[in-house]
């Protein structure tokens, strides 16, 4: 790095500080001959929420989760924590209630507040759907997709016998011979060499909060729950043949642990259908 750029991060960090309270919103533009020639889904994808609030009664948030029109909402996982007032996730729940449906799979926090009852109560009351190691069919604009979800291999706080690997295997494995565009929704991105044994076309993660530290165009994460310094997968798209991998960056913001270029990101995914196969073969 020439020393230009090393002044210029320096005096431009307090900025970027400040600013990182701030929601950015990435939108991914994927296409696919599993959707019908020019349909479209749109997705939002909200992660690691850990019961922050923007605006008032979040209205911040909802409102630009309102603005995109959504056909679905997926939240990934910690969208509560387990050392923070339920409130801020409560006053989400609630704003989003009756935009699109919405589905959710656990984070480790949600496990790690020993609460699961409380929530599992409180996101189906808000109607919410729980996918819990398991898949639904969907019917979305005349198209059909898989949508499945797994829990957090933290769920042995609750079932200590619990084995991700070998429930994806029981689950997931009869999707092998179902056609459709096909999505899982998992809190770990670490765990993709996991999730790529099966015939999952988009997998969308959270979990590694961007790394909490990137310096733009050199360093893409500093460090990450379970992966240590220098992440690989700390935020953003990853192409493993014809399975694409989207990581939040997170929307959790904690003053005694600042975002540094790194802001809370609200992710807005746009599935359009196409008739050429080779376009998806060559990536999206």
């Amino acid at each position: 790095m020439k020393i230009k750029h090393i002044v210029f991060y320096f005096c431009a960090l307090p900025f970027f500080i400040m600013s990182c309270s701030s929601i950015s919103v990435q939108t991914y533009n994927l296409k696919t001959p599993l959707l019908e020639e020019k349909s479209i889904i749109k997705i939002a994808l909200v992660s690691d929420l850990h019961s922050t609030i923007y605006g008032t009664d979040q209205s911040v948030l909802v409102d630009m989760i309102k603005n995109f029109i959504p056909d679905l909402i997926v939240l990934t996982g910690d969208i509560y924590c387990h050392n923070v007032s339920m409130s801020g996730t409560s006053l989400f729940l609630s704003g989003i209630s009756g935009l699109a449906p919405v589905y959710y799979v656990t984070g480790n926090h949600e496990y790690m507040s020993l609460n699961m009852e409380a929530i599992r109560h409180e996101l189906a009351s808000f109607g919410v759907t729980i996918l819990s190691d398991s898949f639904l069919t969907l019917e979305i604009n005349e198209n059909k997709i898989i949508l499945a979800g797994i829990e957090d291999p933290y769920k042995i706080y609750e079932t200590p016998d619990y084995n991700q690997n070998e429930t994806m295997e029981t689950v997931f494995r009869e999707l092998d011979e179902i056609p459709l565009f096909k999505i899982l929704l998992a809190h770990r991105p670490e765990l993709i060499g996991d999730y790529m044994k099966f015939s999952f076309c988009l997998v969308l993660s959270g979990h590694a909060h961007g790394g909490q530290i990137r310096i733009p165009f050199i360093l893409n994460g500093f460090y990450a729950p379970n992966q240590g310094f220098f992440p690989k997968y700390a935020g953003g798209i990853y192409n493993h043949g014809n399975l694409t991998h989207i990581v939040s960056r997170g929307l959790s913001v904690n003053p005694a642990l600042p975002r540094i270029f790194n802001p809370p990101e609200l992710v807005f995914i746009i599935l359009e259908g196409i008739a050429d196969r080779s376009i998806m073969d060559a990536g999206y």
